[in-house]
């Protein structure tokens, strides 16, 4: 059996995921870039044997990913995050013959600018909700204040990058509504970066009423390659403050995979346009952020060029008849003969709880310990995500520290499960979660 080398980028929850589905292949050996020590945790010792973790190259050090390509020759890459995408990592590292499971830098600004992404939507036609562009904040303020007088409520998002926290929705039922949109157009733009970003600029976009939303995440590449994945709901709150996803629902309550199935014509016409008009493929997940309207129509509301954090983690668990590797490097070479084999099965469900270090998303501390039950409860998996392993111990490292999954054959069963995984895992008040993952779906 031939080995064959990934070098895998990132160190989250996302490229935990693909770490763990990548090593379901006993010939696969990864490389990751940085990666975290508590990736290797709840692997099998046989599984640790095919990993090594890169902890000095960092995600964004675009020049340091290619000179450690170079060394160690692998047979494919796969980026995780959008930064080094946006950065160009993938163009580098083509220009020097490797084959890369990311988008390039040009077709990453559809993630790095919500106005690009927008006004392609806009021009094809596809449904999203009409949106303004503001460069300061004393112009986007004066706008609101026009919103106000109409009765139109609006969905504030920053433009550029904003670590996955740039979209504000405020609730229609806050006594503060438009003064509490204001003060965050204030805090987007202000250069101390309270938000944890700075704004370029800001869409003001006007906001309906959505009967439910969720994620509609593909693989993609050239020759028409699609792959859809499994529909998530994705939960992005904690203590009403806006977060990274903070739990998911896989397949989403309300949605099928037919509803899936219908994404890719809309998919391929955005991949069409990014092919004639700004002359690059997508190749990589291309994620979309929906919400289901009146009348079932799905209006989008993002586009993400990467597997979304925490969804990425429950729908790589639905990819079923071929190895994933294969799969990515069908993508890249735009082979799609090999999605005959690929099964999306329909007959589970999996609810994921994140559990984040206290204090999160604003100022927490790391390095508090963590222990892991010996065997779970019940049927899930626990996914590392900021979580470090030093000398036979766990310790939180970052603000989502990790994911406790329960799979069942309904919502219901699968949320009792991931809860009693939860309560399994001892922290001595260092983690906070949800508790109603699977009921707000």
């Amino acid at each position: 059996m031939a080995e064959f080398k990934v070098l895998l980028v990132g160190s989250g929850g996302r490229e935990y995921a693909f770490l763990r589905k990548l090593l379901q292949s006993p010939d696969v050996k990864v490389t990751v870039a940085p990666g975290l020590s508590g990736m290797l945790y709840f692997l099998s010792e046989e599984q640790r044997s095919r990993v090594e973790l890169k902890p000095q190259v960092k995600a964004n050090d675009i020049k340091a990913i290619v000179e450690l390509a170079e060394e160690i020759k692998p047979d494919l890459v796969v980026v995780g995050p959008e930064d080094p995408l946006i950065l160009g990592l993938a163009d580098e590292l083509q220009k020097v013959g490797f084959k890369v499971f990311g988008f390039t830098k040009t077709a990453a600004t559809l993630e790095g600018s919500k106005r690009f992404c927008k006004e392609i939507y806009q021009k094809l036609k596809l449904p999203t909700a009409p949106a303004e562009y503001f460069t300061r904040a004393e112009a986007a303020i004066q706008r609101l204040e026009w919103y106000e007088q109409n009765g139109q409520p609006v969905v504030l998002k920053c433009d550029n990058p904003a670590l996955g926290k740039g979209v504000i929705v405020v609730p229609l039922s806050h006594p503060g509504y438009w003064q509490e949109l204001k003060s965050q157009v204030r805090l987007m733009f202000d250069p101390k970066m309270p938000l944890g970003f700075l704004a370029k600029a800001v869409l003001l976009e006007d906001q309906f009423h959505m009967l439910n939303e969720w994620s509609a995440m593909s693989i993609v590449g050239p020759n028409n390659f699609w792959l859809g994945l499994a529909p998530t709901k994705d939960h992005k709150e904690l203590n009403g403050k806006n977060t990274g996803g903070m739990g998911i629902v896989t397949m989403a309550p309300g949605f099928s995979y037919d509803d899936m199935l219908k994404r890719k014509p809309l998919v391929r016409q955005v991949a069409e346009h990014m092919s004639d008009y700004h002359k690059t493929e997508l190749c990589g997940i291309f994620y979309e952020g929906l919400n289901r309207m009146m009348g079932g129509v799905d209006y989008l509301v993002e586009i993400n060029v990467r597997g979304g954090d925490p969804e990425t983690q429950g729908q790589l668990e639905f990819i079923e008849g071929a190895p994933l590797h294969e799969i990515l490097l069908a993508a890249v070479e735009g082979k799609p003969e090999i999605l005959s084999r690929v099964r999306v099965p329909e007959d589970k469900v999996l609810v994921g709880v994140v559990m984040a270090s206290k204090g999160y998303p604003g100022a927490y501390e790391k390095g508090k310990v963590i222990t892991m039950p010996k065997e779970l409860p019940v049927p899930g998996m626990i996914f590392s995500a900021g979580l470090a392993w030093e000398e036979g111990k766990l310790y939180t490292a970052g603000g989502r520290v990790l994911m406790a999954v329960g799979e069942g054959k309904t919502v219901s069963s699968a949320r009792n499960r991931a809860y009693a995984i939860v309560n399994s895992i001892k922290h001595d008040g260092a983690l906070v979660w949800r508790e109603d993952i699977g009921i707000a779906a």
